[in-house]
């Protein structure tokens, strides 16, 4: 008889995805899968996770209730079924209960009734079996039901609107991503695409109950080579650089008082010519107006964005750092100039 660890690896191999000892992950179907083989109270259980990508922002927890008695959900999905035998969480009630289209309603409860173990969350779900007795088989039927419920869950994000901290927000996004031709997603509030520069990517992530923090970046066409990394100074920078650490200093007061700049030794004297005049305005802008701005040789990046700033500020962040993005790739090209350490 296959030991627990062998049905595991058997499954994987049937599912062509990749198996390393006791557990396993890949791609089914495009969609991320993982097997865990987990010791509870002396007995194993096997658990399948089927994972969405990118987590939903809702703080959706959805269990199985170990009694049913007197508890009513805030979250209300429209199956008896489901409402009256799981327990179900999240930050907004009403936004969430929106999320359980008729056809993920029913595929969830023809789940529990087959019976699997089942839990539904942001990241996606996890399917086991109540009474421990898993095979490849089942491991096999678990996963591909998995990935049926994270295509669901993908299927039915689509009609949901933005999280209230960031409805105006939404709003100008989706209005500049209807002008410039970019992707709009509201759940997680998101936009990707290209524009003059190259890619953006705006992306929202849940960070606390009822709270999101947004972050933007445009991407580098090709890796910089250069090792740059730049981030606002720190309280103990000072003390690192003065025993020696490097901080490239670009002649430029309020530049050099606002941002830590660090590149690989062979290249400090491309560091002024890289950051010129007009790119530096535009990141003390950023960073000022926006939030923290960092760069490495893939890309600037601003983030997180308070929610708090205004919606028209939020576009006139995207196309500065799309501009700052393309100005440093152009800088690039233009040759060294001189830079001291501090």
């Amino acid at each position: 008889m296959r030991s627990w660890e062998q049905q595991v690896q058997a499954a994987a191999a049937t599912l062509g995805i990749a198996a390393r000892g006791r557990d396993a992950e890949g791609l089914i179907a495009g969609r991320r899968v993982s097997v865990e083989l987990s010791e509870n109270q002396d007995h194993p259980y096997v658990f399948v996770h089927g994972w969405l990508r990118p987590p939903l922002d809702l703080g959706l927890e959805m269990d199985r209730r170990l009694t049913t008695l007197g508890i009513v959900n805030a979250v209300v999905t429209g199956s008896d079924d489901l409402d009256s035998e799981f327990s179900i969480a999240a930050d907004d009630p009403s936004r969430t209960g929106d999320l359980f289209t008729v056809a993920l309603r029913e595929h969830l409860v023809a789940l529990h009734r087959t019976p699997y173990e089942l839990r539904v969350h942001d990241g996606g779900c996890t399917l086991s079996e109540p009474y421990g007795s898993t095979d490849e088989a089942w491991i096999v039927r678990a996963a591909h039901s998995a990935v049926q419920t994270v295509e669901l869950l993908d299927d039915a994000r689509v009609g949901l609107r933005a999280a209230a901290s960031l409805a105006a927000h939404a709003e100008a996004l989706r209005a500049l991503a209807s002008a410039r031709g970019l992707a709009f997603a509201s759940v997680p509030l998101s936009v990707t695409g290209r524009i003059e520069g190259g890619p953006i990517e705006v992306g929202s992530a849940r960070a606390a109950r009822g709270r999101h923090r947004i972050t933007a970046r445009a991407s580098f066409e090709t890796e910089l080579g250069l090792g740059l990394a730049v981030r606002r100074e720190r309280l103990l920078d000072g003390l690192v650089t003065m025993l020696g650490g490097q901080d490239i200093v670009v002649e430029d007061e309020a530049f050099d008082r606002r941002f830590h700049v660090r590149v690989d030794p062979r290249q400090t004297d491309r560091t002024p010519a890289l950051l010129d005049p007009t790119a530096r305005v535009a990141l003390l802008a950023l960073d000022e107006r926006a939030g923290p701005v960092t760069i490495d040789d893939r890309g600037v990046t601003v983030g997180p964005i308070a929610p708090s700033i205004a919606p028209d500020t939020m576009v006139w962040a995207i196309d500065t750092l799309d501009e700052v993005r393309a100005r440093i790739e152009r800088n690039l090209l233009r040759g060294p100039g001189g830079g001291p350490y501090r």
